[in-house]
């Protein structure tokens, strides 16, 4: 996406150029530029780009598949908190049932 790639060049523009200038946040720190390597956009042209940290398309799988687990234990735990309330809730309507009908 052309109008995707704009927004990138900006800011890694700006970062960078924040960098020369030496611009540091109130506690001393500067920002630095990481990134995905892509078959349009490989590993060494982001070096010459600047970017300090730079991740391999290896790398996307393996980040796309823990993003995928976090995603399933998510969906699991939601299962299962369901399951617990619905328990209570079970045992609560029963109290209740005996309640109201004495």
């Amino acid at each position: 996406n052309r109008k995707v790639r704009a927004r990138l060049r900006e800011a890694e523009k700006k970062v960078l150029d924040a960098r020369k200038k030496n611009v540091t946040a109130s506690d001393g720190n500067v920002a630095y530029l990481g990134g995905f390597a892509m078959p349009n956009d490989p590993a060494e042209q982001l070096k010459l780009r600047g970017y300090h940290m730079v991740s391999g398309a290896v790398d996307i799988g393996m980040f796309r598949k823990a993003a995928l687990e976090d995603v399933k234990r998510f969906k699991e735990a939601v299962m299962e908190i369901g399951e617990e309330e619905g328990e209570e809730d079970d045992e609560k309507d029963k109290e209740d049932d005996g309640y109201w009908s004495e």
